[in-house]
């Protein structure tokens, strides 16, 4: 036990064994050597993943850290023990410091091992029992199949070619109409040409459109939606706020190897021997993706890529968005072809493949290969749809001029946009009788739908064996959807545009926050940017103790402040913001767990938190409000139409405050309450149609309102 009468404390401990040799034949020395060591063992803390710590939240850590170290040596310390052990002496708080392995305890483990003059197999065994830490279970198994090419593993969301195929499939997509054009239209190449470096932004792996539209109009009045009844000069197919994903990888590439980043690469690449610039490029990437320590990574850097410090710290720090594509590395390349040349990704996706299809002799005689290629772009580009013959697509015209150079069987190898992975036909068992067969693919990792399909296949099948149902039978699948006029559509529009604004102050305010007080460049991450908003709502309190909040207890790697759910979602809680309170770390994980606030002892404390908020207050003026509108006084349509958009809009901000508000005084969970039951049935409805296909001839897809799949 500790007595801090006479000195009996861990600090003390770590603090004599970095001071003083001890005399390990005495049994009381070595007690003090194994409290010294137990307790580093206690504090080493987690060695985090080098993909999951590249974050600029790490701003926060790495600087506390450093000023830690400053702290250290300013007192006349060497060790973090020794320093511990002033501060503990003087009653000072020790807690609530960021602290790091190599620099602060693997540094003091050395020095006892060195002072108390450890043999060199018993200090590989201690280190390995205080430090060691197993690799995390790999997940690659996990990861679904291309849509096109099912025997290949999709993409992750960070390779350069998927954030270039993204890119492209984008600006690709874009139309727009001036005072010049008579319709909308693609954008030509200078236009693209000043668009591509908003998306090589580092500090802005996701921005507004409105950003390329400012850019390609020049003055903030001169553009603007196509259905906006303002008289701008140019008007874009896209909302000033659909958010456009940029390439953060590439932009962090070329923050070290500049503009040409990619031929740069190769040039320096010390194992590019007989290798492509692709295959370079796979060579670098992959060890971005896959290496796990920082230190490993830099040398690696050092060693092939010829790195200065400089370089390699913006190196080490490049983030890895973790997330996977629908499509394998090799159909994006193949379809990167056609999106450089300008064409949409529905059209790129259909000569995707042209190559698998050609006959050799096609293949080998270039010009002849360029031609064909040049006239399947046309067929394509000037494709135009016959309303008398309705059923004939694109794809059917690059058919039809296929059908005289290759095979007939290989034309289905055409890739098309629709394209899913789909379940094989059904086949007769021993007895003759065509059945359903497993639901199982590597697509569906929802355990719910999973379920619903087998049961769905348990069903059907006994159905088909008593002769009720067969392949001709007509197939209803139907889920709930909330079926939206045109002036809800509008409210949702604003609310959302209303979020929006409240994201961009959270992460502007957080940043200024940061560079102000900390002098930190900074980008906040999904999490810290909820806290702020939640932070905002809850008037900077904590609503379970009552506590003020500073912003900085719920910034950085270790937080004082986590993300509750009111309702835990393990008893029907969902995701959502409505769901969601800003709570002390220790409260959530150590009191709350998976209770409800009125389970809780303190439950009439939490209610005057609640209370001070001014909720319920809030609740009445909405209701107030909504009563107050009267469309059947409105003189016009179009004066209707916008006192329903704001009666919508009011009713969404009362369900959003009420519902946080009515979390909070619930005694039970109800049957139904969950909100994820609506998206669980929208995916299984989305699945089962998919799955049905592989054994009835018709079947029927019916977005209703019935809460049931029949």
């Amino acid at each position: 036990r500790t007595d801090d009468n006479i000195n009996k404390n861990p600090y003390f401990d770590r603090y004599e064994c970095l001071t003083r040799k001890l005399n390990l034949d005495c049994e009381k020395d070595r007690y003090i050597l194994g409290r010294a060591l137990y307790h580093l063992a206690q504090r080493r803390g987690f060695l985090s993943n080098r993909k999951s710590t590249t974050k600029e939240s790490d701003g926060i850590v790495t600087q506390s850290i450093s000023k830690l170290s400053e702290e250290i040596e300013a007192a006349g310390c060497k060790y973090l023990g020794e320093y511990y052990h002033l501060l503990y002496q003087e009653n000072a708080k020790i807690r609530g410091r960021y602290t790091a392995r190599n620099e602060h305890y693997i540094k003091e483990f050395n020095a006892i091992c060195d002072m108390q003059g450890l043999p060199t197999e018993l200090i590989h065994k201690l280190q390995r029992a205080i430090f060691y830490q197993r690799p995390l279970k790999s997940q690659k198994g996990l990861v679904g199949k291309c849509s096109f090419e099912i025997n290949k593993s999709r993409c992750p969301l960070s390779h350069p070619r998927f954030e270039e195929f993204r890119m492209l499939s984008f600006i690709n997509n874009i139309k727009v109409k001036t005072f010049y054009d008579n319709d909308y239209r693609p954008l030509d190449d200078s236009e693209k040409r000043a668009i591509i470096p908003l998306f090589m932004r580092k500090s802005k792996a996701q921005f507004n459109f409105e950003d390329i539209a400012k850019t390609l109009a020049d003055r903030r009045s001169n553009y603007g939606y196509k259905d906006d009844k303002a008289d701008v000069a140019y008007r874009f197919n896209y909302k000033m706020t659909s958010i456009v994903s940029g390439c953060p990888v590439t932009a962090e590439l070329i923050s070290i190897f500049g503009n040409d980043w990619l031929n740069e690469m190769c040039s320096v690449y010390q194992k590019g021997a007989n290798k492509t610039s692709e295959e370079i490029l796979n060579d670098i990437w992959h060890v971005l993706f896959s290496f796990d320590d920082d230190k490993k990574l830099g040398d690696w850097g050092r060693q092939y890529l010829q790195l200065n410090d400089e370089q390699v710290e913006k190196f080490i720090k490049i983030n890895i968005p973790q997330g996977y594509a629908s499509l394998s590395l090799n159909a994006i390349n193949k379809t990167l072809v056609y999106l450089r040349k300008g064409l949409r990704y529905d059209e790129s996706i259909m000569l995707a493949n042209i190559k698998s299809i050609l006959p050799q002799h096609i293949l080998n005689n270039k010009e002849y290969f360029t031609q064909i290629e040049g006239d399947l772009i046309n067929t394509i580009t000037d494709f135009v749809f016959d309303p008398d013959n309705s059923k004939r697509t694109k794809r059917d015209a690059i058919r039809e001029y296929l059908e005289d150079i290759v095979e007939q069987q290989k034309l289905d190898k055409i890739y098309h946009p629709s394209m899913i992975e789909t379940y094989p036909n059904a086949t007769a068992n021993k007895d003759g009788i065509v059945l359903l067969g497993s639901p199982r693919t590597s697509s569906i990792r929802n355990p719910m739908a999973m379920r619903a399909l087998f049961q769905l296949k348990h069903l059907l099948n006994q159905l088909i064996k008593e002769g009720k149902i067969d392949q001709t039978t007509k197939v209803n699948i139907e889920f709930s959807r909330s079926l939206n006029d045109a002036n809800k559509r509008k409210a949702i529009e604003l609310v959302q545009i209303e979020n929006n604004k409240k994201r961009t102050n959270a992460i502007k305010e957080i940043i200024n926050y940061l560079k102000i007080e900390h002098n930190i460049e900074y980008t906040p991450s999904e999490d810290e940017i909820i806290k702020y908003i939640l932070w905002e709502e809850q008037n900077h309190r904590c609503l379970y103790t009552g506590n003020q909040i500073d912003i900085s207890e719920f910034l950085g790697a270790n937080p004082k402040y986590d993300i509750e759910h009111t309702i835990p979602k393990s008893r029907g809680g969902d995701n959502s913001q409505l769901n969601k309170t800003l709570c002390e770390s220790y409260f959530n994980r150590e009191i709350k767990r998976a209770k409800l606030p009125s389970e809780l002892a303190n439950y009439d404390e939490i209610m005057s938190y609640v209370a001070q908020q001014g909720w319920e207050s809030k609740i009445n003026e909405l209701e107030k409000q909504i009563g107050r509108i009267k469309t059947s006084a409105a003189r016009d349509k179009e004066e209707k139409d916008k006192l329903i958009v704001k009666r919508h809009k009011l009713r969404m901000e009362l369900d959003y405050w009420r519902g946080k508000y009515e979390r909070f005084t619930m005694k039970e969970v109800s049957n139904g309450f969950s909100n994820r039951q609506g998206v669980d049935i929208g995916i299984i409805g989305r699945y089962a149609r998919m799955y049905l296909g592989s054994y009835f001839n018709k079947y029927k897809y019916n977005n209703t309102t019935s809460s049931s799949i029949d």
